[in-house]
């Protein structure tokens, strides 16, 4: 991962992560968008499922978030 303020450029293996958690193609070009997707990713389990295995997704999701500087 290349940071450089707010931009972002993930590796090919990160991408391929960030594609899998929050089924989003498009590369995130900010920390912003980054976290938004995950963000939203941990929405849509919390809307779909309550059970134990749901909640621990959504932690791992709301985990991978960068922090801003």
């Amino acid at each position: 991962m290349i940071k450089m303020g707010n931009h972002l450029r993930l590796t090919p293996d990160e991408l391929k992560a960030f594609r899998a958690m929050t089924g989003v193609l498009k590369p995130p070009r900010t920390i912003g968008e980054h976290n938004a997707a995950l963000e939203k990713a941990a929405s849509a389990w919390r809307e779909a499922d309550e059970g134990p295995a749901s909640r621990l997704l959504q932690a791992v999701l709301l985990a991978e978030r960068i922090r801003e500087e």
